[in-house]
């Protein structure tokens, strides 16, 4: 064959392969693709940093942020003023139902911020229960005046310091959305739009999403970065971690974050394959409702906790690719954990516990599973399932009951669920997990699932936000992890070691603090 007609075909298959669709497989459906809207992760990785943009982001690496939609920022030497220099020349995404008329400008930074935190504004309607991020945060109280200096200057001012506020400006909740969008959906009486029929500035757009099946993107033709290399991409709902991995495996996903670790060896060696290790901190926990009998006594929540043989869960879960957990947040965190010695189950001081709430023989509960695993925990069933079998040595009959996720954590988020098995990652500063998971306004409308509320816990995350050096906020969340540790609203059962899996064609996966690859970097070799 002629030497030309070789280097014809050479490159032919190369550019074939350029344009190649990416398939990454998800283990669940995303609620929405409103960002703001959810502190799910599957949410996040389906909307945030591929269809969005934030003022700042985050950069591969330990903890390293980079200018995005703002080019630059300020911050007065008493913490309480943060001025932004905007971005110019960004395009908003052109859709069927959204035609822009200017480029993104300071009005959809006030338009981000006012409608998470004055429930007047127009653009909260979108989101009838709420913010989570910024319910958590107590955001309402936090910031004192939003200001528009000018198109591209914002300045925003504070009632009092807010230590963890530029994670926040790099975190999913606070992605950047469009006021004229916004209004165009309000005047029309459909504000929830913003979550069904998302336009950002981001790398890609929303083409389609089939509930259960997949959401389709394609590559915006008016990024103001450089257009990313791969065309098309698909996220695969794919429930079934078992037929998740035989997806990567016959090649019918390329990426996925949330194989379970009993299958990672068919993988480990494989010319074929590349395991890279996640950045963001994993955990798996159980909560209790601590509104509902009989988790609404703590010595019986600190009775169930104390024996579960978490041992046996990294084992058997995580095939041993975890670390048993023994405080909330892992000591692998940047900073604010104790370290504390994992503890043998000790069943004689359980019993007595039980005994002093009136249930020395036990009784009857339920928890609420959701089916799969997660990036958190591998297989909730059977964790679930381990746990079942060490209550039972108190006398405890733990009914299980199937809820699929969304519907799961909505109905927890309501106070319905009696105790459910959940996880929380990505959060790099100590405040995103705990103001989340353990907060009075995360209980009111947030991912407070025990629907605790503690006012020194409280007291204390106050402390931690507005102290001027790490030190002094590390204090105060040892301070929180000391009350959780009496008062048990949830427990830590693991700490998982999570990878990605992805073809090793696949070049530019190269995990942040808080997900496992920058979309618009990913190309094909």
């Amino acid at each position: 064959m002629p030497r030309l007609t070789l280097l014809f075909l050479a490159l032919a298959s190369s550019s074939v392969f350029a344009a190649k669709t990416l398939v990454i497989c998800a283990d669940a459906d995303p609620d929405g693709f409103d960002p703001a809207q959810s502190a799910n992760n599957t949410t996040h990785q389906a909307s945030a940093a591929k269809l969005y943009n934030n003022l700042i982001e985050y950069e591969p690496g330990p903890f390293k942020f980079s200018p995005s939609l703002a080019e630059r920022w300020t911050i007065s030497p008493d913490g309480l003023s943060y001025t932004f220099t905007l971005r110019r020349g960004v395009k908003w995404q052109r859709s069927e139902v959204f035609k822009p008329s200017r480029d993104f400008n300071a009005d959809d930074v006030l338009w981000t911020l006012q409608r998470q935190i004055d429930t007047s504004h127009p653009g909260a309607k979108a989101a009838p229960a709420g913010f989570p991020y910024a319910n958590s945060g107590d955001w309402k109280n936090l910031f004192k005046a939003v200001e528009k200096l000018d198109d591209y200057t914002v300045r925003l001012t504070l009632n009092k310091p807010y230590a963890p506020l530029l994670e926040r400006f790099a975190h999913p909740a606070l992605a950047v959305v469009s006021a004229e969008y916004g209004q165009q959906l309000e005047r029309a009486g459909t504000p929830g739009l913003v979550s069904s029929q998302p336009i950002g500035t981001g790398p890609y757009q929303l083409i389609k999403f089939d509930k259960g099946a997949q959401a389709r993107y394609e590559a915006n033709p008016r990024y103001w970065r450089q257009k990313p290399a791969i065309p098309k991409l698909i996220i695969a709902t794919v429930s079934d971690p078992a037929v998740r991995a035989q997806k990567l495996l016959a090649g019918e996903c390329q990426l996925a974050d949330n194989i379970k670790p009993q299958d990672l060896p068919r993988f480990e060696g494989k010319p074929k394959f590349t395991l890279t290790p996640l950045r963001v901190q994993a955990s798996a926990q159980l909560f209790f409702n601590a509104g509902k009998k009989p988790f609404d006594d703590k010595r019986v929540r600190q009775a169930l906790a104390m024996v579960i043989d978490r041992a046996a869960i990294v084992k058997s879960v995580f095939d041993g690719r975890a670390e048993i957990a023994t405080t909330p947040y892992s000591p692998r965190s940047l900073w604010g954990v104790e370290a504390v010695k994992p503890a043998a189950p000790d069943f004689a001081r359980a019993r007595k516990l039980l005994a002093e709430a009136g249930y020395p023989n036990g009784f009857e509960a339920e928890m609420w599973v959701r089916p799969g695993g997660s990036g958190t925990n591998p297989n909730f069933r059977l964790s679930a399932e381990l746990v079942q079998a060490d209550w039972a040595k108190l006398g405890v009959k733990l009914n299980l009951v199937n809820v699929e996720w969304v519907e799961l954590v909505k109905k927890a988020r309501a106070g319905e669920a009696p105790s459910m098995l959940s996880g929380w990652s990505g959060a790099l500063d100590p405040d995103g997990f705990y103001s989340n998971l353990a907060s009075c306004d995360a209980a009111k409308n947030g991912y407070n699932f025990a629907q605790w509320c503690n006012a020194r816990a409280d007291a204390a995350l106050d402390e931690a936000r507005v102290a001027t050096s790490q030190a002094a906020r590390a204090k105060s969340y040892i301070a929180v992890q000391k009350i959780l540790a009496e008062e048990v609203p949830f427990t830590t059962l693991a700490w998982g070691l999570p990878v990605v899996v992805h073809d090793s064609q696949l070049l530019g996966v190269e995990p942040t603090p808080n997900d496992s690859f920058k979309v618009e970097r990913l190309r094909w070799k």
